[in-house]
């Protein structure tokens, strides 16, 4: 079955830490030490102690100076993902490289130290058979080596995956928020562009008072569009800009009023994330062609939560439009993409005269600057048609 083939960024080699391998290999000697001493007790064999640290202490010094070398075979050629079928026979070599290193190594030791601090010679015995001997206790420490460093591989292999995932997701999502984004914005430039388009002749005047104030609008807008959240000021700034727009096309047909708490301005929503839902208010609200729109737009806190709610005033019943528009699913879908359950918009249409949208949004501050100020926002004029 051939080997799948596994990405070199999701790949990578255990990372070990030196004071916890270290640590490691002391409680292993200590607690073999305990183990043996302790049997010899009782057994009633006494005097042992020296001997059986000197027998342990290099025993786990000789698997400790192999143990480098152990890590540099698992690295090339590891055994997570199936990849022992291939690489068993490397794994097989290496244990016993490491068995014969091993023993040979504690030979070695024992001779040199049981003089220095026993003062008497260390007996082996037959060393070729005592190869045989040692390689039973080698193989469960090699298995030992080994299996520790392949699940180390394989959780931060689940770690780079989770982190992988969690990129693709974020970039998904910034994909997403920029084609809804991408939606709103021609939705009104269009209706604009037509407004302005059907105005230049009758009144040039209006038109290019009308080209002035989208100008202010989009310089605004394009400000914020590589940004997917700004603060509450910046956005009532784009807002007052498309106010600016809308009384220069509708002159005193549309009136708006603002009851914002100025400490709700320096926290973080969604870029436009209100002028869409106001066109939406226009657009009903003049359904007819002598109507009169209020829009009142209101931003408070409640907790830790902002609620911006956008109201408007309803023509009589027999002029209204069906409301349907881009601006509400969109911001909503948006809402959904950028805080999940912890933001909503509702709407309220039970009234006989008024229409409410609120908005509920996690009240936190922005944590990424403008790269620019915000333009001073311009001032409202009005030109009747």
């Amino acid at each position: 079955m051939p080997t799948p083939f596994i990405a070199a960024e999701t790949d990578r080699a255990p990372t070990l830490r030196p004071r916890i391998v270290l640590a490691l290999f002391v409680v292993a000697g200590l607690s073999r030490f305990a183990y043996f001493y302790l049997d010899d007790l009782t057994r009633q064999i006494p005097g042992t102690a020296l001997r059986r640290a000197l027998e342990e202490g290099t025993g786990i010094v000789a698997a400790a100076l192999l143990f480098p070398i152990v890590v540099l075979v698992e690295r090339r050629f590891p055994l997570d993902r199936g990849r022992w079928r291939r690489h068993w026979p490397a794994h097989l070599a290496g244990l016993a490289s490491y068995s014969v290193l091993h023993t040979s190594l504690m030979a070695a030791f024992r001779r040199l130290v049981f003089p220095l601090f026993a003062h008497v010679s260390y007996d082996y015995g037959v060393l070729g058979i005592r190869y045989f001997m040692e390689s039973a206790q080698d193989i469960v420490s090699y298995a030992v080596f080994i299996g520790l460093l392949t699940l180390i591989r394989t959780q931060q292999h689940l770690r780079d995956r989770e982190v992988h995932a969690a990129q693709l997701e974020r970039d998904s999502i910034n994909a997403r928020l920029e084609s809804l984004r991408l939606r709103l914005q021609p939705h009104f430039l269009f209706n604009a562009l037509n407004t302005i388009s059907s105005t230049v002749y009758e009144n040039p005047v209006a038109a290019d008072e009308l080209i002035g104030r989208l100008g202010d609008l989009l310089r605004l807008s394009l400000g914020a569009a590589e940004r997917p959240e700004i603060t509450l000021g910046e956005e009532l700034d784009v807002l007052h800009a498309y106010q600016a727009f809308i009384e220069a096309r509708f002159g005193s047909r549309v009136s708006f009023s603002y009851q914002v708490d100025p400490a709700t301005t320096p926290i973080a929503v969604p870029a436009f994330l209100l002028q869409p839902l106001v066109e939406n208010g226009v657009h009903h609200g003049l359904s007819s062609e002598y109507s009169h729109v209020e829009i009142t737009i209101g931003a408070g806190l409640a907790g830790d939560r902002l609620r911006i709610v956008i109201e408007n005033t309803k023509p009589p019943q027999g002029d209204r439009r069906e409301r349907i528009g881009v601006g509400l699913g969109t911001t909503g879908a948006r809402l959904r993409l950028l805080y999940g359950n912890a933001a909503s918009i509702t709407t309220d249409d039970h009234l006989a005269d008024r229409f409410i949208a609120t908005i509920h949004l996690p009240a936190r501050p922005l944590t990424q600057s403008s790269s620019a100020p915000a333009a001073p926002a311009p001032t409202v004029a009005r030109a009747d048609r």
